[in-house]
């Protein structure tokens, strides 16, 4: 095949120069935060619309509140395929590049937001409906558990020395963008549809879009560099990067289950949230979210070149602690107000977005080149999974059980995990990366 046809082309297969003191790259920043953007957008239109669509895609007998959490339930389903998909994928993007796997999966989700798009209702036929649904998210499961070590370790490897924290900013501010864009179009149709026509076909616009824009996430990315190294023919097994570095994987794992769950809950859960205990109308708890996601984008911007100078210890130390004594006081006052909500969500996303900020670049500052990928992918996506992915089905499932007074104590008690593996990390920001 051609070059200009491959996902491999000859002329990018080169390992890129090492990164030195500059200015940031800036086509390659756009290659790794523009796919990123789009797989954020696909990931998060699921959680926004799935209020609007649950019904059709389970039997009508059924309530809305079992057909939510039927979505919520396969929305957990595609988190937990996503360990199994970055071991996988993080092991290719470390012996055939990083390129290959981004660009695999731009493609992937793209695929699995037309299906959706496209996906027949139950009326239509019958269980054949979720089973699509279901792939889908599967598809959408496998691409960011790929994405995401293979994106972090490209990304570092390019960014100048001294600028790591800044490059991550810009990436993560990317992703809010795709969140962003994804919040204001459910927000335009919610208000410019009839809800009947929301419910019925609205919600397959905004898939249609996400679709369409993973097509110029596939242009954008052919342009990317190569950044790990060629394989020497040296054969090593799925779990090479945890058998040489498991203390580092821990680290990975104990690092982000508190704030992958603060993620989640807060931008994503919280209409849900919001409307369940302070009865806050979807379509203004919506402005709230677009509103954090703004503050979020800033929050980004400004953490990453701060944990570059002041380092990635002290940047997540500040934020952790302020969520963990935070969470459980400031969501007992979403009850109170849209206003309250606003304020609340907007400082609670800024926040987060310095851990995000931070992580990205610490992460990669714990492996080698050689099983950076998988290093990072596999512990990262394990805890996403089991921590961030399901926690809208446990504050769903709390509420039908009357206790969901007891959530905000779950989501600040992981937190206070996080905190300790915080405390008692080494800083790495000032180092080069390790090869």
């Amino acid at each position: 095949m051609e070059a200009n046809g491959s996902l491999l082309a000859p002329e990018q297969s080169a390992l890129a120069p090492a990164a030195t003191k500059g200015t940031l790259p800036v086509r390659q920043l756009v290659a790794a935060g523009f796919g990123n953007l789009i797989e954020w957008f696909d990931w998060n239109a699921y959680a926004f619309l799935s209020v609007f669509f649950a019904v059709q895609f389970f039997p009508k007998e059924a309530s809305p509140t079992v057909a939510l959490l039927g979505t919520f339930g396969i929305l957990a389903i595609g988190f937990l395929v996503r360990p199994l998909a970055s071991l996988f994928l993080g092991k290719i993007s470390d012996v055939v590049g990083r390129r290959f796997t981004m660009l695999l999966t731009v493609y992937g989700m793209g695929a699995s937001s037309l299906l959706i798009a496209l996906s027949p209702t139950y009326v239509q036929v019958g269980v054949l409906a979720p089973i699509l649904l279901l792939l889908a998210r599967v598809i959408q499961g496998i691409c960011i558990g790929g994405e995401y070590g293979a994106m972090a370790a490209f990304a570092m490897e390019v960014a100048p020395e001294g600028k790591r924290g800044k490059m991550a900013g810009l990436i993560y501010a990317g992703a809010v963008v795709g969140q962003l864009v994804v919040v204001l179009l459910v927000l335009g149709a919610t208000w410019l549809l009839p809800d009947a026509d929301m419910r019925a076909w609205g919600w397959r616009i905004i898939f249609g879009i996400g679709a369409l824009l993973s097509i110029a996430g596939i242009w954008i990315r052919r342009g990317m560099v190569e950044t790990a190294k060629s394989n020497d023919g040296t054969k090593t097994s799925l779990f090479a990067a945890f058998k040489l570095f498991p203390r580092q994987a821990v680290q990975v794992i104990g690092l982000t289950i508190g704030f992958t769950v603060m993620v989640y809950v807060w931008s994503s859960y919280l209409p849900t949230y919001a409307y369940t205990y302070g009865g806050i109308n979807p379509k203004y708890s919506l402005i709230a979210t677009a509103l954090s996601l703004v503050a979020s984008l800033l929050g980004a911007l400004i953490a990453g070149p701060l944990s570059d100078k002041y380092g990635r210890k002290k940047t997540m130390l500040f934020a952790g602690v302020v969520l963990a004594v935070g969470t459980i006081p400031s969501m007992a006052l979403l009850t109170q107000s849209l206003l309250a909500l606003i304020i609340i969500q907007c400082a609670a996303m800024m926040v987060i977005a310095m851990l995000q900020a931070s992580s990205m670049p610490l992460y990669s500052e714990m492996f080698p080149r050689k099983v950076r990928a998988s290093g990072i992918g596999f512990p990262y996506s394990l805890t996403v999974a089991l921590a961030g992915g399901t926690a809208p089905l446990i504050g769903t499932q709390m509420a039908s059980a009357n206790i969901g007074h007891l959530f905000p104590w779950y989501v600040a008690g992981l937190m206070v995990i996080s905190v300790i593996f915080y405390a008692t990390m080494k800083e790495t920001a000032f180092k080069p990366l390790p090869e």
